[in-house]
Formats: structure tokens, sequence, C-alpha cells
């Protein structure tokens, strides 16, 4: 791993590791409720696209569930495939587990997690359960933000580290309809990259353009969205283009979906 990357995971495990000093530390008006929060989500999209990289080649439906109190959050996600011509149709091909914390301080709340991959209906050996450290940033600016995210792979591919940074926004732009949005710039270095390309160089990999509108009335939201990923490098793109890893070998890749969920 590089030296910034080192210095990245040394920063990750020392909030893990702060975080009940930092949550004790804060003043009693800014102290999480210690209330149980739970949702679900059924998301239907185009295709399925993780990390600027397109993992299947048509539709699928990626439902999801949550539960949180006092800052901590557990989820779990998952990907179904639902076009008929391609591997693992009418079948789950990939269940995530995330543990969660968030941490106020200021306009910051800083997110330390941890993520579990698995693969079920997949060859093990081609398909291994891994598993990443994950460090979040996020600043808000009134309806804009600025957010940054970076994941190291502590389990089956030891050293692999990507991340991104963004500009988001959010406002509300009529009772009960938020509109949304990002642009973010992901980097990757050479032992991502060649796990899952291959392609065995680092990388200042992608730009991604994401857009939704939320209409929330009650507890129940529905939220059509688009994204659009155009990988940078050039010799990233012509590796994906020849690999047969990729469902799709294209470096650039739009998805449209509906996500609907209920919040309690």
């Amino acid at each position: 791993m590089h030296a910034y990357g080192k210095g990245i995971l040394g920063i990750c495990l020392l909030v893990l590791l702060a975080a009940p000093v930092l949550a004790q530390d804060k003043p009693a008006a800014q102290e999480k409720e210690s209330i149980w929060t739970a949702g679900f989500e059924l998301d239907a999209n185009s295709k399925y696209i993780w990390r600027s990289l397109a993992w299947s080649e048509g539709a699928v439906m990626q439902p999801s569930a949550w539960v949180g109190v006092g800052g901590f959050t557990f989820s779990l996600w998952s990907n179904y495939v639902l076009n008929s011509g391609e591997a693992n149709a009418g079948q789950f091909n990939e269940v995530d587990f995330r543990m969660s914390y968030d941490i106020e301080v200021g306009d910051f709340t800083i997110t330390p997690a941890f993520n579990a991959y698995t693969y079920p209906n997949q060859d093990p050996g081609f398909s291994p359960t891994t598993g990443e450290l994950e460090i979040g940033i996020a600043y808000a600016l009134g309806d804009f933000g600025l957010e940054t995210g970076h994941f190291f792979d502590v389990m089956d591919n030891k050293g692999g580290y990507v991340g991104d940074v963004a500009l988001t926004y959010e406002s509300d732009v009529a009772e009960g309809l938020t509109l949304a949005g990002a642009v973010r710039f992901a980097f990757a270095n050479a032992k991502f990259n060649e796990y899952y390309v291959p392609y065995d160089s680092g990388t200042f990999s992608a730009v991604v353009l994401e857009a939704g509108l939320t209409y929330t009335i009650g507890g129940f939201y529905v939220r059509p969205h688009i994204e659009y990923n155009n990988i940078l490098d050039k010799n990233l793109r012509e590796a994906i283009r020849t690999t047969d890893w990729l469902s799709l070998q294209k470096p650039s890749l739009f998805n449209i979906g509906v996500a609907a969920g209920f919040e309690f």
C-alpha cells in the first residue's frame, strides 16, 4: 500500500478507537438520542454498478434494511438478478453487511464503519467473501456539502484501497419533495485495480454524476434517480474494454433506478 494509503488507514483506526470518547465529550445538546430507528428499501436499477464498474448486464433489484440506535447503524444490502439472460438470474448473488457509527462535531460528521461482502450462489473461488474498513467525513455548507470516503480491504484483498471526494447538494423544492445531487471523483491503488479489473496501476479513476428526487409522505418515500460513471484513466479504460471479468466491458455507464422505502 502507498504511504498515503497507510496514513489514511491509520486515521481510520484512530477514529474507530476514539469514537466512544468523542461521543462522551460532546455537549449535551449535541448528544444523540438513544432511540431506535429502522427502515427498509427496494431499489430497482437498470444495472448494478459498484465503484464505477458494471457487475450486471441488465436489471437488478437491490433490497436493503437497517436499524440504528445512538449513532450506531447496522444495515443489510443485497443484489437480486432480474435479467433472465445472465448468470444467477432469479437469484441473490450478493449480500453485504455494514456496521457504522456517526460522530457529529460541529458541521462535521465522521463515520467509521466496517463492510462485509458475501456472494451466495457464486463460485467462492471466483468471488470470495471480503471486508473493508471505511472512514467517511462530511462537512455541511448549507444546501451544499463536502464529502470524502476511504475504503481499505482487510480480508481477501488486503491492502486494496479506493476513495472518493464529492460535492453534494440537497434542498427541499416543495413540501415533501427533496432534490439531491452529487459530483464525485474516485481514485484507487494498484491492489484494488488489479483485483477487480485487472489493471496493475493506481489511478485517479472516475468521475460520477448523481441526481435524485425524493417524495416523502409520512415515513414512506419514493426516489427516482440517475447515475453516470465515466472512467478517466485511458489505460484503465482499455483494461475494462478487454477484460472478461466484468459484465459490461464499458468504461462509461448510465444507471436509471427507482427506490421506494419506509423509515420509522
